[in-house]
């Protein structure tokens, strides 16, 4: 089976989970819904890391972004050590360690956290990027499909298992989910998000 590309139906996938984990304030916050799809952190300016800036207004250099990625590897770094039982700094470290592919280190903090907590939903969606990030579609859809049994009506979570699917190269197992959600949630963020992506894949 020909894998999919990142950037053909995981875009919106990446834009949401990264925004709730790195926008997030305390342990025990409510999920972030994302109305900007230019948002801090939405996306690297790569195939796979296109357009994380977080930089303020313009568009940034391809040399910048890549500084600026780094700079902020580096700054959530020094925070969690400095606060090692920290489980906000730990969580935003986790997350930039899964963007720089080095998902092994990110799953065993997130793995850190769940381990107080296995209820955290937002770490669920953070563990669920790591693995897509590694393409590593099943376990992605192992803890995505996990975070929907904890919370039945996590659209996030609906609308990524839909992302994963189509990446996994099921395209109709893909249209039934976002057809689901363009249909009970038609006003939604999600809801539109859906149905955007069923006019990407063809309905």
């Amino acid at each position: 089976m020909k894998i999919k590309p990142l950037y053909m139906y995981g875009i919106i996938f990446v834009i949401i989970i990264a925004t709730i984990v790195l926008t997030s304030t305390s342990n025990n916050e409510e999920m972030t819904k994302v109305t900007d799809p230019n948002a801090e952190m939405g996306m690297p300016q790569d195939s796979i890391h296109k357009g994380m800036n977080g930089m303020g207004e313009g568009v940034p250099s391809k040399s910048n972004v890549r500084e600026d990625f780094w700079s902020k590897l580096d700054s959530t770094k020094i925070a969690y050590e400095a606060n090692p039982e920290d489980t906000v700094a730990m969580k935003k470290y986790a997350l930039m360690l899964g963007m720089s592919h080095q998902t092994e280190k990110a799953l065993e903090l997130y793995e850190k956290i769940l381990a107080k907590d296995p209820t955290r939903v937002d770490i669920l969606l953070a563990e669920g990027l790591a693995f897509y990030y590694d393409q590593n579609f099943a376990m992605a859809e192992v803890v995505t499909k996990k975070i929907i049994k904890l919370d039945s009506n996590n659209l996030e979570a609906k609308y990524n298992l839909g992302v994963i699917t189509a990446s996994k190269g099921d395209k109709e197992g893909a249209k039934i989910i976002w057809q689901e959600l363009s249909k009970k949630h038609p006003d939604t963020e999600i809801g539109k998000l859906a149905i955007s992506s069923l006019e990407r894949i063809g309905k």
